[in-house]
C-alpha cells in the first residue's frame, strides 16, 4: 500500500510540475503578467540593442516611406519576395513559367515612380532584385545587351525615378518627362 501511495504522490508532483508554461504568472492589479515581463520593466536595453547602423536606419526609413505612399502594397511586396526566394538563388530568379515575372510584380507593388534613385536602389538591393539605370536626365546611358529575366531598368530625371521596365516584362512605363 505504501508503494501505491508513494507512486500516486509522485505522479501528482510530476503532473503539477509539468505545466504548459515555463514562466510563472503573477497577478498584479487584476492583470496577469509574467515574472519575465516584470524583470524587464525599468531596465534599459543593452548598447547592442539600442544602436543600429546608419545603413539599417536609412533602409528602415526608406521602407517606411515606401509603405506610406499611395498605391504601394508592401504586404504584397514581401509575399512576392518570399516567392522569388523560393524560385532560386540571389539576384537570379525573377521569372518563372508558373509564377510569371515576379520582379515586375514586386516593382509594381512598390510603386517606384516618384522615389529617389537612392531610395529605389536601397529597396531593390534589400530585395535582391537585379536593376540598373538606363536613362538619366533624358540621356540614354550605355548598357550591356545581355538579357537578365526580370532585371529592372529605370529612368531617372533630377534624381527622381520617372519610369521603369522589367526585362522580359511589359513596355517601359514612363511619365514622358523628356
Amino acid at each position: 500500500m505504501k508503494k501505491f501511495a508513494v507512486s500516486g504522490l509522485l505522479v501528482l508532483v510530476l503532473a503539477a510540475c509539468s505545466s504548459t508554461s515555463d514562466t510563472p504568472v503573477a497577478m498584479v492589479e487584476d492583470t496577469a503578467t509574467t515574472m519575465a515581463e516584470d524583470a524587464f520593466v525599468g531596465e534599459e536595453p543593452s548598447p547592442a540593442e539600442a544602436t543600429k547602423s546608419p545603413e539599417l536606419m536609412q533602409l528602415e526609413e526608406t521602407w517606411d516611406f515606401a509603405a506610406s505612399r499611395p498605391g504601394s502594397d508592401i504586404g504584397q511586396v514581401f509575399q512576392l519576395f518570399r516567392l522569388k526566394q523560393s524560385l532560386g538563388p540571389k539576384n537570379l530568379a525573377c521569372y518563372d513559367q508558373e509564377s510569371g515575372n515576379v520582379c515586375e510584380e514586386i516593382v509594381e507593388a512598390i510603386n517606384v515612380v516618384g522615389l529617389t534613385e537612392q531610395q529605389l536602389t536601397l529597396l531593390l538591393n534589400s530585395l535582391e532584385l537585379p536593376h540598373r539605370v538606363i536613362e538619366r536626365d533624358c540621356e540614354l546611358l550605355m548598357v550591356t545587351e545581355e538579357f537578365v529575366a526580370g532585371r529592372v531598368n529605370f529612368s531617372v530625371n533630377d534624381g527622381l525615378v520617372t519610369g521603369w521596365a522589367s526585362e522580359g516584362g511589359g513596355n517601359f512605363l514612363d511619365q514622358e518627362n523628356c
